[in-house]
């Protein structure tokens, strides 16, 4: 339970550094998978994180387990940005979406 535990919270952790650099970076939206498995993997390197051991789930090589990991974080994140933006349409809707689309995409009211 712990390791899934570690897989949705460093899938969060990615999806935020993600967006915070999608603020300074145009990201297409075509992109946002490959970033986002790509800064997975990139983690579960940095902290060499193996999960199938854990799982007690036999690898032939602990490089490609912490790869895998990576995946695994990198789908998490993707998971978030989608359950995140369900949230963020759903807020959308019970509040005024056209007064809160004219503030984000700086609009004048035409009529």
């Amino acid at each position: 339970m712990y390791a899934f535990g570690i897989i949705v919270l460093l899938g969060l952790a990615v999806l935020a550094v993600a967006r915070i650099a999608s603020r300074y970076l145009s990201l297409a939206s075509e992109v946002w998978a490959f970033v986002l498995v790509a800064l997975g993997v990139g983690v579960a390197w940095l902290i060499n994180l193996n999960l199938f051991s854990v799982w007690s789930i036999p690898v032939r090589n602990s490089d490609i387990a912490v790869t895998l990991t990576g995946v695994l974080i990198g789908g998490a994140a993707y998971f978030w940005r989608a359950l995140l933006g369900f949230f963020t349409s759903l807020s959308r809707k019970f509040t005024d979406q056209a007064r809160t689309t004219e503030k984000t995409e700086h609009l004048r009211r035409a009529a």
